[in-house]
């Protein structure tokens, strides 16, 4: 389709559940030409759900739908040699190549980074794992919940005291599998932009780990330097985070110490919390929850959008917790058209989320709905990749698709 960012890309995705596919399909949204690859089972997100409307069914998981718009769909049984022959010749058709396989599933298969690049010199090939592909915990298993905390982001969850207790928890959805994802995304445009330069193929090595890490830099930084101990239990942190209103929640931060000494401002200058001390974050680090309820009753008589109007006018970073029904009717995302209906032949017409951007000349797109299980086999194979239809047939007997 003329006129994308992406256009003229080619794509082989062999990817399950999150990070890969979302990757994949923030460059399918952008015109690259993804094909994604799955075993003849499907990619387990079509079992995951949720199924709005429906039952388990394969074709109408939320989670998938949503992050395979664009892409074209193949099966590939790469247990066999004539499916192992098939993906070979897909790697040398593709610009790109995007693994969050099992670690050395590939290599295991015979494809290492030496013998994928001799097939294609060109190829960017991005490997997605729990701990990267080097260094003393490559290869190990992760999920969400080990990798939350293993990359620090569950020392803020939660952060009432109340929840002392209980066990380790992660954030709801795929927290780790959407950052990643984008992280990847960006990694594989800037090689495949040095690749065009230098005509070389390059890998990327991405780690969930590294990636969660990665966002949690300043609270890290804070605790080496200011001694901020950003615990998630039993204090608020020392920015503040999550506070209840008459009509719902907000989150406020004041990281910096004139922010604080707006939020002073903004509550009328209560003398509970007056004085230099209180202007300093090493101070309030340790004695804010000393005025915990005292800051609690005053934000309990504020409404959520009065304060989030008033406290964003005084620079303070401040927003409204909002429930589903207020994000999706949202006069910011209404006037941004960020949220966009997609029909897909089986599971029917829903909404769905967008781009974070809106590039002016080359907007994205959804070109066509998350495909059906291997519906795109027999064009791919034979439009693309050279076979017969006597040859797709034969590996159909094979037991390669």
């Amino acid at each position: 389709m003329a006129g994308l960012a992406l256009e003229g890309i080619k794509v082989v995705e062999l990817a399950t559940m999150v990070a890969g596919p979302y990757c994949a399909k923030m460059l399918a949204d952008m015109g690259a030409d993804v094909i994604k690859v799955e075993p003849p089972e499907g990619d387990p997100a079509r079992q995951a759900g949720p199924f709005p409307k429906s039952g388990p069914h394969p074709e109408r998981s939320a989670l998938f739908l949503y992050n395979n718009t664009s892409k074209r769909g193949v099966t590939l049984n790469l247990d066999v040699a004539e499916g192992l022959d098939v993906l070979k010749r897909l790697i040398k058709w593709a610009d790109v190549l995007i693994d969050s396989l099992p670690f050395h599933s590939l290599k295991n298969l015979g494809l290492n980074w030496e013998v994928i690049s001799e097939l294609n010199p060109s190829l960017v090939y991005t490997v997605i794992t729990p701990y990267g592909m080097t260094g003393p915990r490559a290869g190990v298993k992760g999920d969400e919940l080990t990798l939350i905390h293993a990359g620090s982001l569950g020392n803020l969850l939660p952060t009432r005291a109340e929840s002392i207790d209980r066990p380790p928890i992660k954030p709801g959805g795929h927290y780790v599998g959407y950052h990643c994802g984008l992280s990847a995304a960006l990694a594989t445009v800037g090689a495949a932009l040095g690749k065009y330069k230098t005509g070389k193929g390059r890998m990327v090595d991405v780690s969930l780990q590294d990636t969660i890490v990665t966002l949690m830099r300043p609270n890290l930084a804070g605790n080496r330097y200011q001694r901020s101990n950003w615990s998630r239990v039993p204090d608020r942190p020392p920015a503040m985070g999550r506070m209840e209103t008459k009509d719902g929640y907000i989150v406020i931060g004041t990281p910096e110490d004139h922010h604080f000494k707006a939020f002073r401002e903004l509550m009328g200058n209560p003398e509970w919390i007056a004085g230099k001390d209180w202007e300093t974050l090493a101070y309030r680090t340790h004695h804010l929850m000393d005025v915990r309820t005292k800051l609690d009753d005053w934000m309990r008589q504020q409404s959520k959008h009065d304060i989030h109007h008033s406290a964003a006018k005084m620079g303070i970073a401040v927003g409204p917790i909002n429930l589903a029904p207020e994000v999706v009717s949202d006069e910011q995302f209404v006037y941004r058209k960020y949220f966009i209906d997609v029909e897909h032949p089986e599971a029917g017409k829903y909404r769905y989320a967008g781009w974070p951007y809106i590039m002016s000349a080359t907007p994205a797109r959804v070109s066509r709905p998350a495909p059906l299980l291997g519906q795109h086999s027999q064009e791919v194979f034979c439009n693309e990749l050279g076979y017969s239809s006597e040859e797709f047939e034969q590996l159909k007997r094979a037991g390669a698709i």
